[in-house]
């Protein structure tokens, strides 16, 4: 049902807007300031008039009214495939009257335009005509207003749009837009997803299609497009265009060819338009999930990096070996001595060094400018080795002796890997001793104890490490 239409009052013929509201509706609905509500009307030699609504009547509903106008809704007539001729016309005289200075502002809601058959346009108030157009159902105003206006344009860019949107539905029969959820509508306008003109009407103008098509994705100067898309509707000699001009017949071959072209378009375009959205909808979730694998990566590289940076027996002989290992008791480098060994061995030397580390970097740490409560053993023996205000830790007096092939004296061979070479190691640990009583406690004598290991040594992955450390020790200085 169409509710904007010419009716009898008092005896002279009004243009009326039934609202659909009941008077008590109406006064809830505060619709009584629709009469404040201006329209426009522009002539066809592009003089304009103010329009004004004088009133309201009740006629089972309520019914704002004002001065008679004798025009077409756009929207019908756009969408009416029976009388395109009769639809181009009203959109060129509709573009015209656009054109004039004062009527820029009007509504663009083409449901808000009546056309007159002598060319006179009534841009009539846009949020009256939509209580109106709202009372004809539920998805009424988005496929008579919202379908054609875009939700980020304004000025001549945006009525371009609009008059694209009516000719691509005049020429296609369909508008470009035809989602009736307003959010996917308006979200199809910003990323100009629609068919292109060419696949919606096949031989199509292709002048007027890429114009059209230029408008819609906002590529041109509003401007200068509405002038163009006029001059579509006009020809030289000002007479009416018909749909059929716009059009040249297709070749079978050219409509199967454009088929295929347009399928595989569709194909493409909706599987972008898909997947795009499926991104924005899950942002948070991919922003997440590409954080945590950031966060995986970054600490695979932080490990992968430590473990590079970490000390190894690369390029040491076996004599470097062991002398590497025993000189990093004084130095408490622990990590050292794990590079030196391998299956476990010298597992409570190094334990016993990584402890005295700890305590020499937490004591360090509470006494700022404090020096190291720990000496290297051989920078003791150096400095003449008596009581300290210290504690000495560290091998001294390291001597090696080869053993021969094959198993050390009295211990197993099982597993030993070919080309394992064995060492016999003397030497002094010294560990912090008791304090030196003639020192009055400040000053420490240090306790040695000698000891002699056999080793075992093998290649992994080519450099050697000492795989087993068999130990005898007796007490003494």
């Amino acid at each position: 049902m169409r509710r904007i239409y010419q009716l009898e009052i008092e005896g002279r013929t009004a243009l009326g807007f039934d609202t659909g509201l009941n008077a008590r509706s109406f006064a809830n609905a505060r619709a009584a300031r629709h009469l404040t509500e201006p329209g426009l009307a522009v002539s066809p030699d592009g003089g304009v008039e103010p329009w004004q609504a004088c009133g309201v009547i009740e006629r089972e509903t309520m019914i704002v009214w004002g001065q008679a106008f004798a025009g077409e809704r756009l929207d019908a007539l756009v969408g009416d495939s029976a009388r395109r001729d009769e639809a181009l016309a009203a959109l060129r005289r509709w573009i015209a009257a656009r054109l004039a200075p004062s009527a820029r502002d009007a509504a663009l809601a083409p449901s808000a335009a009546l056309v007159a058959p002598g060319g006179a346009v009534l841009f009539c108030p846009e949020s009256l005509v939509r209580r109106c157009v709202e009372a004809e159902g539920a998805h009424a105003w988005i496929t008579s207003g919202e379908r054609y206006i875009h939700p980020g344009r304004s000025g001549p860019a945006a009525t371009a749009f609009t008059a694209a949107a009516l000719l691509y539905h005049i020429l296609a029969e369909a508008a470009p837009f035809t989602a009736t959820n307003l959010e996917t509508l308006r979200q199809d306008m910003r990323e100009g997803n629609f068919p292109p003109l060419r696949f919606a009407a096949p031989g199509v103008d292709a002048a007027s299609a890429a114009l059209v098509e230029q408008c819609l994705c906002g590529s041109i100067d509003g401007e200068a497009a509405l002038g163009q898309l006029h001059a579509i509707l006009a020809n030289e000699r000002a007479e009416p265009v018909t749909a059929a001009s716009l059009f040249r017949p297709l070749t079978e071959e050219e409509r199967l060819h454009l088929a295929g072209e347009k399928a595989q378009y569709l194909k493409r375009k909706n599987a972008a338009v898909h997947t795009r959205r499926f991104v924005i909808r899950n942002s948070a979730i991919i922003l997440g999930l590409a954080a945590a694998a950031a966060c995986v990566l970054l600490a695979a590289f932080s490990v992968a990096h430590s473990r590079a940076s970490l000390p190894t027996t690369l390029g040491m002989n076996p004599v470097e070996v062991i002398e590497t290992y025993y000189g990093a008791f004084g130095d408490l480098d622990h990590q050292l001595m794990e590079a030196c060994v391998m299956r476990g061995a010298g597992k409570s030397d190094i334990n016993m060094t990584a402890n005295y580390f700890v305590i020499n970097r937490v004591r360090q740490a509470y006494e700022a400018g404090a020096p190291p409560l720990l000496i290297p053993a051989p920078q003791w023996q150096e400095s003449g080795g008596g009581p300290v205000a210290g504690q000495v830790f560290g091998v001294t007096g390291l001597a090696l002796q080869p053993l021969p092939s094959g198993a050390p004296a009295g211990s197993p061979n099982a597993g030993e890997a070919p080309g394992a070479l064995h060492y016999r190691a003397a030497y002094t640990l010294w560990i912090p001793g008791q304090e030196n009583p003639e020192a009055a406690g400040l000053e420490r004598l240090p306790q040695g104890y000698r000891h002699t290991d056999t080793l075992t040594l093998e290649r992994k992955k080519g450099n050697w490490r000492i795989s087993k450390i068999e130990r005898s020790v007796e007490n003494g200085r």
